[in-house]
């Protein structure tokens, strides 16, 4: 409960330092009827969203239910995705369970476990599926490449098909040419296939009556091995963008770590001085045993310890909680080092001991310094990188280190005793 309040909050701080970007990060997100002209992207645990989006539209999370008119692209990554309306560009859907039911400007992409597709595509369609439907009133205005087990094909396609699967049937209509490869081909009544078919597989090809057939299907006996270990995806050219943006990191990370370090400032001040302290004193040292720590040396302790709580039935108890520990740990070196380093900046202008404002202040100025990064991804990566290397191995020497040596009072000098 407290990691979800962290995150909440961190999510709430980044929004309010972001809102022309237009991301919303949260928990439970929800948007009723909403009117944006704007780009509008959405990290949640869980989303209800239904209105109009002017231009491109994200949605990445856990349950996902939108029902929208979308003026650009469309991109929906979660567990369960729910969608309906209209995406004048092209549409990218990504989870375990996705059911769409949205018409679709320009190309569709389908990367789930199951996808059942009810609309109109006016571009191509890509899929990577463990289990595919096109219903009845479904549209493809351009070709189809699919890959996945199970492929029922009752919609119409009026480009060419080209088809990967154990199974695939076909009761719709297809205009363009159809290349198959699957264990089984079973075209149903009420079938129309205009173009050429070609089918290899090991089992011939079930073929109702019924069916309309322009040509006859050429087959070829193959013996297929479907283990499906991800390599019958090599040639399917799906490319989500299912990543929020760097600035969207940027903002987001300020935000939660501004969060996580108040959260220290506030709760342990003397713990986070001295941490700043041996930072100042050994700026060298602290981030090479932050270096040495991680992520091999503290994922090294990390197990250590949970074989050791393996001993007793208590320990096992524990072992969830040292994990999350550990982990809080982690993420919380992150601000720490900012911490360390604003001091130390501080320090140089004479300010030995910065109280809690201008801790704040520096630390702030050091994440945006990271954060602006971003424009670079690999430097801000380096960047969060060292500041956590700063801020663990701070923590390791203020934890396991000797005591701070004790300040001298200031003396008089000789001046001013002869006065």
């Amino acid at each position: 409960m407290f990691i979800r309040s962290l995150f909440l909050a961190a999510g709430l701080a980044a929004s309010l330092t972001s809102g022309a970007m237009a991301q919303t990060f949260g928990g439970h997100v929800e948007f009723q009827n909403i009117d944006r002209d704007g780009d509008l992207k959405v990290i949640a645990g869980s989303a209800e969203i239904s209105g109009r989006i002017g231009e491109d539209f994200a949605v990445y999370g856990g349950s996902i239910e939108v029902d929208v008119e979308v003026g650009g692209d469309i991109r929906i990554a979660g567990g369960s995705v729910t969608a309906a309306g209209r995406a004048a560009g092209d549409g990218e859907f990504a989870g375990g369970s996705v059911e769409v039911d949205m018409d679709i400007g320009g190309d569709a992409e389908f990367a789930a476990g199951y996808v059942r597709y009810d609309g109109v595509i006016e571009g191509n369609l890509d899929t990577a599926v463990g289990v595919l439907e096109l219903l009845e009133s479904s549209t493809v205005n351009g070709s189809a490449d699919l890959t996945g087990q199970n492929i029922t094909l009752r919609g119409r396609i009026l480009g060419n098909l080209d088809a990967l699967a154990e199974e695939v049937i076909i009761s719709g209509r297809i205009d363009g040419n159809i290349d198959i490869e699957a264990e089984h081909l079973v075209i149903e009544p009420g079938a129309i296939i205009n173009g050429r078919i070609e089918y290899s597989g090991p089992n011939p090809a079930e073929i109702s009556p019924d069916a309309v057939m322009a040509n006859d299907i050429e087959y070829t006996f193959r013996e297929l091995d479907f283990d499906w270990d991800g390599d019958q995806f090599d040639g399917v050219n799906i490319d989500f963008d299912i990543l929020p943006g760097g600035e969207f990191f940027a903002v987001a990370g300020v935000g939660f770590a501004l969060l996580l370090g108040l959260i220290a400032l506030l709760l342990m001040p003397r713990g986070v001085a001295r941490l700043s302290r041996k930072f100042r004193r050994q700026p060298l040292l602290a981030p090479l045993l932050g270096l040495l720590l991680l992520p091999m040396g503290w994922l090294m302790l990390m197990m250590a310890v949970t074989v050791l709580l393996t001993v007793t039935v208590v320990g096992i108890v524990l072992i969830p909680f040292w994990w999350v520990f550990g982990l809080f740990v982690i993420i919380l070196a992150y601000p720490l080092g900012a911490i360390a380093v604003g001091d130390l900046i501080l320090a140089r202008t004479g300010r030995n001991d910065p109280g809690l404002g201008l801790r704040l202040l520096g630390m702030f100025v050091i994440l945006i310094l990271a954060s602006a990064l971003w424009i670079v991804p690999p430097l801000a990566v380096i960047s969060g990188v060292i500041l956590s290397w700063i801020g663990l191995g701070s923590w390791v020497l203020a934890a396991f280190g000797s005591k701070d040596e004790p300040v001298a009072p200031v003396r008089p000098s000789p001046e001013a005793d002869a006065v």
